[in-house]
């Protein structure tokens, strides 16, 4: 490999602390788009008297975020 493009290369990777930050958030992101699925049953459940939707979609939305949030500042800044 040239010099230039194996300094490209270091430059581009991420570290361990910025690859789990963005693993983090992608997950989180997951869940909260899958969460939307489960809002949609929400109301029907709970007009059928079950509330297993709520609580799970309450459930899931705070991991969710709890690991965006936690994924955001593990990663940091990605400039410098």
């Amino acid at each position: 490999m040239s010099g230039k493009q194996l300094i490209r290369m270091e430059e581009v990777q991420l570290g361990g602390d910025e690859t789990q930050g963005a693993v983090l958030m992608t997950v989180g992101k997951l869940l909260l788009w899958t969460d939307l699925i489960f809002l949609a049953f929400v109301y029907s459940g709970i007009k059928g008297g079950s509330h297993l939707y709520s609580y799970w979609t309450l459930i899931q939305g705070t991991i969710g975020l709890i690991l965006l949030i936690a994924g955001w500042v593990k990663r940091g800044p990605l400039t410098d």
